[in-house]
């Protein structure tokens, strides 16, 4: 267990999650298919190699981290939820992905699961930025990341290819220091500075120290 939200759970696959997940992934082949790529499009044995990747260690790389999304009144599978492209500092960012099974969009799901992966991101990854790529006929998904606060940055061009063509995608953000009133600054969590061997100064050290010595004489034979 990852998250634990009001309507819904967030958790790393188990293998007896396979049958549920790939008969879930299979009645909702039409429904994803507009916004997912080719996985959608897929077949089963397709969907059972989708499956293997949802399992830990394959799942959670330091990468990636992909989640299965539970209701959780009675534990079913009803979709799934990721975080992508994870860089460490100076940047901490990731991008999201999510979506639902058929049949159980418009509950208030995936507004409870999203909220839940952002809290994962920000409090228990100590990430500054997540980010949302959304196709921009996909009304719901941007309703869902209006309505939980992220921000429109613009348009990135030809970013994922869907049902064969190269789509653009609205870019939304959110970042730590806007989440949840703004209560999380991931600054504090920069790296110290490394000390170099027998307590010398660091290469960016010196060259502080060579720019203010460099000021000094400048001064100096501005006087003269």
């Amino acid at each position: 267990m990852v998250r634990v939200g009001t309507k819904t759970l967030l958790r790393f696959a188990t293998e007896g999650d396979g049958t549920e997940f790939i008969a879930m992934l299979t009645r909702s082949r039409e429904h994803l298919a507009p916004w997912m790529p080719r996985t959608a499009r897929g077949t089963e044995p397709g969907f059972a190699t989708r499956f293997k990747r949802m399992l830990r260690p394959e799942a959670d790389d330091g990468l990636r981290a992909r989640f299965l999304v539970c209701a959780r009144d009675d534990q079913r599978i009803i979709g799934v939820a990721s975080l992508g492209g994870i860089a460490p500092w100076p940047s901490l960012e990731c991008h999201t992905g999510y979506w639902l099974g058929v049949g159980e969009t418009g509950k208030g799901l995936m507004r409870d699961a999203l909220a839940a992966l952002l809290d994962h991101a920000f409090e228990d990854r100590s990430l500054h930025r997540v980010v949302a790529n959304i196709l921009p006929t996909n009304r719901k998904s941007l309703a869902l990341v209006q309505a939980l606060g992220f921000v429109r940055e613009g348009v990135a061009r030809g970013l994922i290819e869907i049902d064969g063509a190269w789509r653009d995608h609205d870019c939304w953000s959110m970042l730590s220091t806007q989440w949840r009133d703004g209560t999380l600054d991931r600054t504090a969590d920069a790296p110290m500075a490394r000390k170099t061997p027998h307590g010398s100064k660091s290469a960016s050290t010196r060259s502080s120290s060579n720019r203010s010595a460099t000021a000094t004489r400048r001064k100096a034979s501005k006087r003269q």
